[in-house]
């Protein structure tokens, strides 16, 4: 009896310190694989990721996750794209690069020919791994099927291996690659970029797990239980306790060990893996929780009874003392679930736990904060009453996958109490408690990402826009060329050649064809001002704003159209150049826009300083429009906002139907050019 009762203390010693290793080796991997997500993060948050950038973010990456031996980037390259890729990443400073394989004597030559290739373009360490660049991860066979299930699934998936073929430990490496999909990609058209991917040296991350735990005389053993049946060894990591040299193959017989609970194992997910972690005991952890009161009892009854009533004083006191510790670790979780609660109350992102019957368990503050609702009314609803559209898709879709499909990013609606939506990026995996499937999902609001996707695409479209409006200024003024100053100096040289014949046979007609050559001359001249006018008139950059401005309603009064009124109060000073061509374009297009369309009888111009700022006042009162409508045709307008927005100003446009329009626009003054005044810079354009 005290023999099973010291069997059963040493057992319960055992349990305890071979699963505080079991958790320290799950956390570390776990903390260490995740720099895999990290960098398929910055591949997703990037439309374009250059060499120097993934060094800069995977050095630090790598000095702080211990046990990271490689990080890359491969991109998939079809058959067709492999020459014209070889020769970018030539001309990019790598003149030898080329897509490589190993041969049967282990030598990197050219890759034979296939559908795909997934050659190193970015591995880190640099210095170390250079020679890597170009060899192609799908030539090795360990590597090639790891990244078929990672194209295959768009999740990570990993392999035991090194990706080089190359493995010089006798411990294991551990192969992670994530899939990068193409911008525009989706769940229905996967399009795969490439891979990134990193080595992680197996043996390191069990060593830092373990190196702050006293020496106590256990064995951990790893191995991968992937396949069928019993899995290969991976890592063994003796006790430090073993004499050097000696076998790491447990003394007593396994079988005995599982027996008597001196035999720990579990089993855990490593990305896409099983693996299962082996604590065995040492001779020495046996015996130094071995009992020697059995063997000293006496064969006289007081000596026995005495030694009894000892050993079960002892027995009891220890049984006590492993009571505590229960009891203290029994405190210990619970002050880790407090500070997990303070945790994923402080989360940025919303925090939900529910069942297959989409009820909620568990929410965190920021969840309640963004929908409204207090945790108490969120714990008796469902995930319907909050998710737009999970009757018809997403989370509804979603939340009935396979475990072996999880964990899962998608985008969907959620609905406040106040009856308003927001869009979410919401996370899902699955796990287990008991025998129950949970769901546990994080909702990160990405309602600021989307208006910043509407604005670029917006700023996107303008852009065109203002192009195809240059290039039509720029037709019309080829066509003016073309039809007016070509023609004049066409007629010119006619008229001059012409000369040439006329000069001995008549000389007066020849006089009167040199009058006539001459006042074409003119008329081209006149016709290169005007054209000069049109483009940049001289008088901005001799006169100043006011001048230019006055110059222009001259040539609107020169034509049938409404009363233009200028008024200004603008003293005789100049400003900045930028700032005297944005003034007056944005008056151009305004008063051209009265002129054209509005209908109107009268024009009121107004130029005015106030403080700091340039005010323009442009209003007519004719057919006005309609500013709700689509203004996609009206450039002008467009052109006109965006000029004032990039000087840091504001431009209102206010018209209704049968009431006209009114411009109104806001400019900061500008600061003088460096290195010289606004007007010296003004005499060096001029």
């Amino acid at each position: 009896m005290l023999r099973d009762q010291g069997r059963r203390l040493t057992a319960v010693h055992f349990q305890r310190d071979a699963e505080r290793r079991i958790e320290a080796i799950q956390y570390t991997a776990f903390d260490r694989l995740s720099v895999v997500d990290i960098i398929e993060a910055f591949y997703a948050g990037s439309e374009l990721v250059e060499r120097r950038e993934f060094r800069t973010f995977t050095g630090p990456l790598m000095q702080r996750f211990q046990g990271v031996q490689m990080l890359g980037w491969a991109p998939l390259v079809a058959e067709e794209e492999r020459t014209a890729h070889e020769q970018a990443v030539r001309k990019d400073g790598f003149s030898s690069y080329g897509i490589t394989e190993r041969d049967d004597r282990g030598r990197y030559v050219p890759a034979g020919k296939r559908a795909e290739y997934c050659p190193i373009l970015f591995v880190e360490p640099f210095e170390k791994y250079k020679s890597k660049l170009g060899f192609d991860l799908c030539s090795y066979p360990a590597c090639r099927a790891a990244t078929e299930r990672a194209m295959a699934t768009g999740r990570q998936s990993a392999a035991i291996c090194s990706p080089t073929g190359e493995d010089a430990t006798n411990d294991k490496l551990l192969y992670v690659v994530a899939p990068i999909r193409n911008v525009g990609a989706s769940a229905d058209h996967p399009q795969t970029a490439g891979f990134v991917f990193g080595v992680f040296d197996i043996s390191t991350i069990v060593e830092a797990a373990l190196h702050s735990f006293t020496p106590v005389g256990i064995d951990v053993r790893i191995r991968d239980f992937s396949d069928a049946g019993i899995g290969p060894l991976i890592c063994i990591r003796p006790s430090p306790l073993r004499a050097p040299g000696e076998a790491t193959e447990p003394i007593p017989d396994p079988s005995e060990l599982s027996a008597a609970g001196m035999r720990v194992t579990s089993l855990i997910d490593v990305v896409d893996r099983l693996v299962e972690i082996e604590c065995v005991p040492l001779e020495a952890y046996l015996a130094q929780h071995r009992t020697w009161g059995p063997i000293l009892v006496l064969p006289t009854g007081l000596l026995i009874t005495a030694l009894l009533v000892g050993l079960l004083f002892l027995l009891t006191g220890r049984t006590a003392r492993v009571r505590r510790l229960v009891a203290q670790r029994t405190q210990e979780l619970r002050a880790s679930e407090q500070r997990f609660r303070r945790l994923v109350d402080s989360a940025g992102d919303a925090f939900f736990l529910f069942d297959k019957k989409r009820r909620f368990l568990d929410v965190n503050k920021q969840a309640c904060d963004s929908l409204g609702y207090t945790r108490e009314e969120l714990l008796i609803m469902r995930v319907s009453d909050i998710d737009v559209y999970f009757t018809t898709g997403n989370l509804s879709q979603h939340g009935n996958r396979s475990d072996d499909e999880y964990p899962v990013t998608f985008e969907g609606i959620h609905r406040r109490k106040d009856g308003t939506t927001f869009p979410v990026e919401i996370r899902l995996t699955s796990f287990y408690m008991g025998n129950e499937r949970l769901l546990f999902g994080l909702a990160r609001d990405v309602t600021d990402r989307k208006l910043a996707e509407e604005k670029l695409h917006e700023e996107q479209r303008l852009l065109r826009e203002m192009l195809d409006l240059q290039e039509q200024d720029r037709k019309l003024v080829s066509y003016e060329i073309h039809d007016g100053l070509a023609q004049q100096l066409t007629g010119v040289l006619f008229k001059f050649q012409s000369i040439e014949n006329l000069l001995d046979r008549d000389p007066d007609a020849a006089r009167k064809m040199f009058d006539a050559a001459v006042g074409l001359l003119r008329e081209a001249m006149a016709e290169t001002r005007r054209l000069i006018g049109g483009l940049r008139p001289p008088v901005l950059d001799k006169s100043g704003i006011v001048a230019a401005v006055e110059d222009l309603i001259s040539g609107y009064r020169q034509h049938d159209g409404p009363e233009i009124e200028f008024v200004h109060n603008l003293e005789p000073q100049r400003f900045t150049l930028p700032l005297e061509i944005a003034v007056f374009r944005i008056v151009q297009e305004s008063l051209t826009n009265a002129c054209r369309h509005s209908r109107s009888k009268k024009v009121r111009v107004e130029l005015g300083l106030s403080g700091d700022r340039v005010l323009i006042d442009v209003r007519d009162w004719g057919v006005g429009f309609d500013t709700e409508k689509d203004q996609s045709g009206h450039f002008g307008l467009r052109g006109l906002r965006e000029r004032a927005r990039l000087l840091g100003g504001s431009a209102e446009i206010e018209s209704s139907p049968e009431h006209g329009t009114h411009v109104h626009v806001e400019l900061p003054l500008l600061p003088p050019i460096e290195n010289g005044t606004a007007s010296g810079s003004r005499q060096n354009n001029a």
